[in-house]
């Protein structure tokens, strides 16, 4: 009898705990989520049909319709990706190519007309997804908007276009190739249609993402096929180096068409049908081919991404909406396995070593030296550059992130690539936490050094590189308060300016003012002037870009 009246207790503990859940109609059906960490989070909601069989390599399909209810408590697949240890943490693999699905977080008690925030990850477009830990919005969902996460295609399953493919598009009349880009837009195109359901307005819709997700809202701001889906753009670290093309060579870039057809060669297939009949797996790329120059990514295909956004900020071809773009003072850790030696970089982009000598003599650690200067090349001037951009176009905001928490700040040259997302979303608790002594800052480029080495051997993310924080910091939870209530102001408004933190200015290159994340002032004037402002030049003739000729 004990036994059948636990059995019972524990029937209607269940069925007030299903009937506590929020449930919303979407188009589609019927959703249930759950309550976490205060927020409603509905998680796993398809926004495409599964890109499987025939729909591989094709763009994004409207998602079917479900019967009943469909629990939405827990997040689906990530999409096919190789597992790399201390960065996949938390993700859910093996991936699926039944990946399409977006997540969507508001307060518990949400009202109408809300703002919505719709974030990309980054991850080079390789690797990476949306229940990354460190993407849950705690913190901007206490400031009063909707957060939607979202998952799309990666690696070759994403971007890829190899002449058979390109024909058959031209026939059915479809874009082609960026397919990871294609399932943003359709992941826009959702929320337009759907968010008024959770008390969303469809016509407050800010884009943002960091790393491949910044250089995505980059693309989608110069892009046609995204034009009236948002209303705001945040680009996080999205370093601009120049697209390929589809079917030509520019720029000194091997095109898409020749990458992808080693890419089969090296695979042992010649047809699409033959590529559409293996599994997932074999297709999936991982870190070394990244760093190998074998992941073609995002080109330039005329439909979907136009072509490269510095250019087409500089004449004014960009989506008229308010736009924040920033940099860390460390953004090309994870570049350094890769990067080619300093002096072959200044070949490429026909720079003088007595001046870059003359420009870095202040850099103490060689070990990091052409870091830097790609960096100032790819993040600091292209930041400036973009933001400058949109006078006369929109408000343009900048920001430079050199925040570190206390016990790590002395043993890094910077605040690493990724390292402000957590700050943003409030994630703090969820994140790997510093230690409790302060390290040393004798051994920077021997822990550099080490970390690349060991990358290289066990293909195993260094621990230096993803977010390191310390939840009880007071300094540390001040920001993340700053950051949070600025971008969701942006988010409501257009304008990233709170009360009590300093005046954060619109963005010129005369002026040379960005909003400042650090121990210092609210404010940074004239970051790295020369060091940017050679870079720049060369970002200018990179591009050819006319109107920027007198600029220094």
């Amino acid at each position: 009898m004990k036994k059948i009246f636990t059995l019972l207790l524990s029937s209607i503990a269940l069925t007030i705990c299903a009937a506590e859940r929020p449930i919303v109609q979407v188009e589609n059906g019927q959703l249930q989520g759950a309550l976490e960490y205060k927020m409603q989070a509905f998680k796993n909601i398809p926004y495409a049909d599964p890109p499987i069989g025939e729909l591989r390599w094709r763009p994004p399909q409207p998602a079917m319709a479900w019967s009943g209810v469909r629990d939405a408590s827990k997040f689906g697949a990530s999409c096919p990706q190789a597992f790399i240890k201390n960065l996949s943490a938390g993700l859910v693999l093996p991936g699926s190519e039944d990946c399409l699905k977006l997540n969507v977080y508001l307060p518990e008690k949400a009202s109408k007309n809300m703002p919505v925030m719709v974030w990309f990850h980054g991850g080079g477009l390789l690797v990476d997804g949306a229940s990354d830990p460190q993407f849950t919005p705690i913190n901007l969902v206490r400031n009063g908007v909707i957060v939607v996460t979202v998952d799309y295609r990666l690696g070759s399953l994403g971007f890829f276009a190899p002449k058979e493919l390109i024909a058959e598009a031209k026939a059915k009349d479809e874009p082609v190739g960026n397919y990871g880009t294609m399932d943003q837009i359709a992941s826009l195109k959702w929320v337009k249609n759907n968010i008024a359901a959770f008390g969303g307005n469809p016509d407050n819709v800010t884009i943002f993402g960091q790393s491949a997700g910044g250089r995505s809202v980059t693309w989608l701001m110069v892009s046609d096929a995204a034009k009236g889906l948002f209303h705001k753009a945040i680009a996080q670290s999205a370093q601009q180096s120049p697209l390929r093309g589809m079917t030509e060579k520019r720029l000194g870039l091997t095109s898409e068409v020749e990458i992808d057809a080693k890419y089969m060669a090296a695979l042992g297939v010649k047809s699409l049908a033959e590529l559409r009949g293996l599994p997932a797996d074999k297709l999936v790329l991982n870190g070394g081919d990244f760093y190998a120059g074998e992941f073609g990514g995002p080109f330039i295909d005329g439909q979907i991404i136009k072509g490269d956004p510095i250019p087409l900020f500089a004449a004014g071809k960009q989506a008229k909406v308010p736009f924040m773009i920033g940099t860390n003072s460390f953004d090309s850790d994870f570049m350094l396995p890769g990067e080619p030696s300093l002096d072959v970089f200044m070949k490429q982009v026909h720079e003088d070593p007595k001046i870059i000598e003359k420009l870095y003599s202040k850099v103490k650690d060689k070990c990091i030296l052409n870091s830097f200067v790609i960096q100032d090349l790819m993040y600091r001037a292209s930041t400036k550059l973009l933001a400058d951009s949109m006078n006369g176009v929109a408000p343009g905001y900048a920001y430079y992130y050199d925040y570190l928490t206390k016990n790590i700040r002395p043993a890094f040259p910077g605040s690493p690539h990724t390292f402000e997302i957590t700050y943003v979303f409030g994630s703090l608790a969820l994140m790997p936490q510093a230690p409790k002594r302060i390290e040393s800052e004798l051994d920077q480029c021997a822990r550099i050094e080490r970390d690349i080495a060991d990358f290289k051997k066990t293909h195993a993310w260094p621990k230096d590189w993803y977010p390191i924080v310390d939840k009880n910091s007071p300094a540390d939870q001040a920001l993340t308060e700053k950051m949070s209530a600025s971008w969701a102001a942006f988010a409501k408004t257009g304008n990233p300016n709170v009360g009590g933190q300093g005046n954060w200015p619109i963005y010129n290159l005369k002026a040379d003012v960005m909003r400042n994340y650090s121990d210092g002032p609210a404010t940074i004037t004239g970051l790295l002037k020369d060091r940017v402002a050679y870079q720049m030049l060369h970002l200018r003739e990179i591009y050819s870009l006319e109107r920027l000729k007198n600029a220094f």
